[in-house]
This record gives structure tokens, sequence and C-alpha cells, in this order.
């Protein structure tokens, strides 16, 4: 196992799992919300400089999150979510895969399964997230992508956002 501290972030790496923790001076409420809601997400979720021109959330068990990040050159990679539990303002779980702009997944990435939890703490914020692979292999691909970097980057977006906000 391998830990890594920057940027306020915790990150262990496990056999199957990432695991990224990072507490922001904002209500529970609002952390919860600004990660739930696609027109506040769209804000912050893509690490710079990449922007999301389309995110549609349908937050309920079941639902679907399709977004796109869009590079400064124009390429374009569309993700789609799949909800499997939302427990409000505490945790939300999904399934992840890269897809195209119907959100038909494909198989460029493994599948990735998230749990993010969100701890009230004093009046800030522990958002602690959890990525499942099914394999070590696909959990080395992510790395190997920079999965660790760029989510450690939106999470910088996200406390820049969430300072805006108050």
């Amino acid at each position: 196992m391998a830990n890594q501290a920057s940027n306020e972030m915790v990150t262990t790496v496990g056999e199957l799992d990432l695991v990224m923790e990072r507490t922001f001076d904002a209500p529970q409420e609002l952390v919860f919300k600004v990660f739930t809601e696609a027109e506040h997400v769209a804000r912050w979720w893509a690490p710079l400089p990449y922007t999301i021109p389309v995110c549609k959330i349908d937050l309920r068990p079941g639902g679907i999150w399709h977004y796109c990040m869009r590079s400064l050159e124009g390429e374009v990679q569309w993700v789609r979510s799949v909800y499997s539990e939302i427990v409000r303002p505490e945790r939300v779980s999904y399934s992840s895969l890269f897809s195209d702009e119907n959100a038909v997944p494909n198989d460029m990435i493994p599948e990735q399964f998230w749990t993010v939890k969100i701890f009230d703490v004093d009046g800030k914020t522990r958002l602690v997230s959890q990525i499942k692979y099914e394999s070590p292999e696909a959990l080395k691909l992510t790395l190997d992508m920079g999965m660790r970097e760029g989510y450690a980057e939106a999470l910088n977006n996200l406390a820049g956002y969430l300072k805006e906000l108050q």
C-alpha cells in the first residue's frame, strides 16, 4: 500500500482500489449539492484545461450521469456513470465507463466503481472517494493514464468553486 499526501489530500493506493481524501472549508450539504447537481459539477469536475460542455445528472439509483470533457484542442471524452446508491447528504455510489455522446459505454478504460462519502467534521466537510477496480491491472492502467492526478486537480477546482459560492 502506498500513501501520498499533497495539497491537503491523502491518497492511498491498494491492490484493487484508489482512495483519495480531502477536507473542504464548506458545509456538508453544500459539498453534496455541488457534487451531485449538473450545473455545479460542470464548473469544477474536469482537470484544467479541460471543460465540461455537456453534463446531465439523473440523481437516483439506476439514474445516469453523462458528461463530456473537452480539451483546448477540441478532443472530447464522454463518460457514463450509473448511480447505485444515494444517501443525502452522506454518500453517493456509482459505476463509470467511457461512452459515446449517446451514453453507450465502451471499454476504453476498465469500469470504475466509486463510493464517495461526505462527512461533516465540525462545520467542514471531509470527502472520501474510493474507486474500486476488478483487477490490479485495471487499477494500474487508470493510474498510468493519470487518474490520481486528474482527480486531485478536479478536487482543487472544487475547493476553489466552493469558496466562490460562500
